[in-house]
């Protein structure tokens, strides 16, 4: 397949750069396991994205998955970024693009990892690398996530194996008071709220967090949301704040809602950005 040289207009480059440093930071600040589930997560999510719509003879064969594979393991940085790209120059519908290289080189590489011929090193890069060409890619992938989905303001949603449900049941209570039309989530499963996430579109999804255990898998969850709800803003909130002081780069949200007081100004200027 041609390459192209890097185009700063077919990414969004600021996300994409926040998606990377976020992988770099979990392998400085976290544990090896939760460092793996992370990587997992990526591969889980986008492996199991399945092309419905695209013509067979737009979805790449699979010696160019393998070539987008091998330039995923490969020390050369952006050697995948220009096989998307390049894909993208000569006409490839996007969704062929994502259900079939990105989410095609996904099942590849779990395959691979689970079979031991890659290693817990290589797919963790690998993934990372995957998962900033999807968010870099999150305006144009967007459409056909919300086709037949009702869109909504808000969902506040405990991270699962969270237990203290009071401040979020406040929260919720004090937006629906202010006239918000909010829905909340408490005690899922971590893919039965993505589940209930993947039913509707998110304008922002607030998370609440507790315990510093809750890291790895708020970590995750917020992964899985980038993938499923692609535009949505995502927002910490509760006491792993205190616990975390550079958690908005660690876990990859785009704020923290701090207490009750700011909570309301917190969300509407992220929902009155102009990126939104």
């Amino acid at each position: 397949m041609a390459r192209a040289p890097l185009n700063a207009d077919a990414f969004d480059r600021s996300e994409y750069d926040k998606a990377d440093q976020q992988f770099r930071l979990a392998e400085q600040k976290l544990p090896p396991q939760a460092v793996e589930s992370l990587a997992r997560e990526v591969v889980r999510r986008l492996a199991f994205r399945m092309p419905r719509t695209v013509r067979n003879e737009d979805l790449p064969t699979q010696s160019e998955i393998d070539l987008l594979c091998a330039a995923l393991l490969s020390s050369d940085h952006d050697a995948a970024d220009r096989i998307i790209l390049a894909a993208r120059r000569d006409g490839v519908d996007i969704e062929a693009i994502y259900l079939g290289y990105v989410a095609g080189a996904a099942r590849s590489l779990g395959m691979m990892w689970d079979e031991d011929r890659i290693s817990f090193v290589d797919v963790t890069l690998a993934s990372g690398r995957l998962y900033r060409i999807i968010r870099g890619l999150r305006h144009i992938v967007a459409a056909s996530f919300a086709k037949g989905r009702d869109e909504r303001p808000a969902l506040f949603a405990l991270v699962p194996g969270e237990t203290h449900t009071l401040g979020i049941e406040m929260a919720t209570d004090m937006f629906r008071r202010e006239g918000w039309d909010v829905d909340m989530s408490v005690g899922l499963s971590h893919d039965q709220l993505l589940h209930q996430s993947e039913e509707r579109s998110y304008r922002a999804v607030v998370l609440v967090a507790h315990s510093d255990r809750m890291i790895e898998p708020l970590a995750r969850l917020i992964l899985a949301l980038r993938i499923t709800q692609p535009l949505s803003h995502i927002i910490v909130a509760g006491n792993v704040l205190i616990h975390f002081p550079d958690i908005v780069d660690l876990v990859g949200a785009d704020a923290i809602m701090q207490d009750m007081e700011t909570a309301t100004a917190t969300l509407r200027a992220l929902l009155d950005s102009p990126d939104d």
